[in-house]
């Protein structure tokens, strides 16, 4: 396997050491995206809260220190919820983060069972988008938030491992999507227009 295959699929499924130096690079070059994404999530205290694709549980860390919600992080990756859990060790303790092995398309969790999700730079390793975004409109409350955060495909395809397990959404392709589910969708852009979130509302 080539560098940038082994490297792109590291970040779609972070295992071993390999995966925990990803992570590291991936926590860092994602930090002004995790901004930007906490800021339109505006989470107040209390609300419960779903990380899709928590990888290491960076964010959900940031989180927790300065919010007082009930946050529960997934991923597909069983090192990533393995670090994830090393790194939150005292919430998972006191039961504020809770941390599983799931796919975003075929969740565990009762329908209405959170009021605001977030998923940064997962997208593009989306099995199904269509019953992805299906699924997390399921688990949302009546006027749920959910946050997705990613690059531009003029950004990715600055990036040579990104040739390689990527898929390309337009912001129109994922705003049809979260409209066909439920959601009412717009797109804000940000970090001056090398990445851009779309925000849906669970109507």
């Amino acid at each position: 396997m080539g560098l940038n295959k082994y490297i792109a699929k590291q970040f779609s499924n972070p295992t071993g050491l390999g995966g925990r130096l990803i992570s590291r690079i991936m926590n860092s070059q994602n930090h002004g995206l995790y901004d930007e994404t906490i800021r339109l999530l505006s989470p107040t205290d209390f609300d419960k809260v779903l990380d899709i694709g928590c990888g290491n549980g960076y964010m959900l860390n940031l989180l927790a220190r300065r919010y007082a919600c009930d946050f529960t992080g997934i991923d597909t990756s069983n090192s990533a919820i393995a670090d994830a859990s090393k790194r939150n060790r005292e919430f998972v303790s006191d039961g504020r983060i809770r941390l599983l092995c799931e796919n975003a398309s075929a969740m565990s969790f009762p329908d209405s069972s959170f009021c605001k999700a977030y998923t940064v730079n997962t997208v593009y390793f989306w099995k199904n988008l269509d019953k992805t975004m299906t699924e997390v409109w399921r688990v949302l409350k009546p006027s749920g938030l959910f946050i997705n955060t990613l690059y531009t495909n003029e950004t990715l395809s600055r990036f040579s491992h990104t040739q390689h397990g990527y898929k390309r959404f337009t912001a129109e392709e994922l705003t049809h999507a979260g409209i066909n589910a439920g959601f009412n969708a717009d797109v804000v852009p940000i970090l001056g227009g090398v990445a851009y979130s779309v925000r849906y509302r669970k109507i």
